[in-house]
């Protein structure tokens, strides 16, 4: 049984306390410093390390345990679990995987799933889309075009944007699978360059998809919307160096040709 580990614990003082030792220890586990099997220390140790209450710990690892990040056995104390026990949906962790860039594979997964689902998403909002519906994404793209120069500002609407065309797909499954992924690909997007070219580019994707959705073509929704999710994979690949991951098809000849 290997030992209780030191855990790198500031003192916290600001509000929801128990969130921000969530946070912490989430970061420490995803990270590896904190590794699978790993047995945290007892809950007046770490009280003492964070500077709060067992009361604040007792939440916080509870939350964990929610998350599968933590096991608490009854009698031996609490221990790190494996990535394979872990809640993979999870915003935080989705984020933190992210972040920490520890498995590069990581990312590819991450976006094939996005992939996937905005595809579907932009086929069933042609097929689907109310008048009212419509509306609210002509509103959405008209706020885009006049916030082309604003990084910042653009980026929100571009998020409301993809947001609407899932309303607009009428399946609210659909919606809550793509739920967990919206904070990660905001930081997705923030981590990319947004020079003026890409800006200009990503938004002639926006309004592509647009056209086709509003004309009720599910076939050129869907081309409208790979292209503009490839736009977006190149350039998050080029900025972290990472190698394209375009799907491979081999042809009758035997030959092999990327999509």
């Amino acid at each position: 049984m290997m030992r209780a580990t030191q855990v790198t614990g500031k003192p916290i003082t600001q509000a929801r306390l128990h969130q921000r030792v969530v946070e912490e220890l989430l970061k420490q586990i995803v990270s590896g410093a904190l590794p699978p099997g790993t047995a945290l220390p007892s809950e007046p140790e770490l009280a003492r390390q964070f500077g709060v209450s067992r009361i604040v710990i007792r939440e916080a690892i509870r939350i964990l345990a929610e998350k599968g990040l933590v096991a608490v056995r009854h009698g031996s104390g609490m221990w790190i679990q494996p990535p394979e026990q872990w809640d993979q949906l999870d915003p935080q962790i989705l984020f933190e995987r992210l972040r920490s860039n520890r498995d590069p594979s990581w990312l590819e997964e991450i976006l094939e799933l996005r992939k996937i689902l905005e595809l579907a998403a932009a086929e069933l909002a042609a097929q689907r889309r109310t008048p009212e519906q419509l509306a609210q994404l002509s509103e959405i793209l008209e706020r885009m075009r006049a916030a082309v120069s604003d990084p910042s500002t653009y980026v929100n609407l571009d998020i409301a944007f993809h947001e609407a065309i899932m309303e607009a797909a009428g399946n609210r499954l659909l919606r809550e699978a793509r739920r967990p992924l919206s904070e990660v690909l905001f930081s997705s997007w923030l981590m990319t360059s947004r020079s003026a070219e890409r800006l200009a580019r990503t938004h002639e994707g926006h309004e592509e998809i647009y056209r086709a959705i509003a004309a009720g073509d599910p076939v050129a929704a869907h081309e409208a919307m790979r292209r503009h999710i490839e736009h977006f994979e190149d350039n998050i690949r080029a900025d972290l160096e990472l190698p394209s991951r375009r799907a491979v098809t081999v042809g009758s000849n035997g030959h092999q040709s990327a999509e």
